[in-house]
């Protein structure tokens, strides 16, 4: 499901900001990711930063979904 949030720029780079420091753990190198959803975790992050290059109005943005994450098993 992709969210939409309505605001200005300002509101939206919040929104990244809040989303990427939610993620921002999972990206420690020794956090026990697998390696599809490092890569998955790694592009979502990728899509946030470029919301602004991606989208010209902020009425039009959408926020892509969170990937699952998935730690490797012991």
């Amino acid at each position: 499901m992709r969210i939409k949030i309505t605001g200005d720029w300002g509101s939206i780079k919040a929104e990244v900001a809040r989303r990427l420091a939610e993620t921002d753990r999972y990206m420690q190198p020794d956090f026990p990711l697998t390696e599809a959803c490092r890569q998955a975790l790694t592009a979502y992050r990728q899509a946030l930063r470029d919301l602004n290059h991606t989208f010209t109005s902020p009425a039009e943005v959408v926020f892509p979904p969170q990937p699952t994450i998935e730690k490797v098993k012991a």
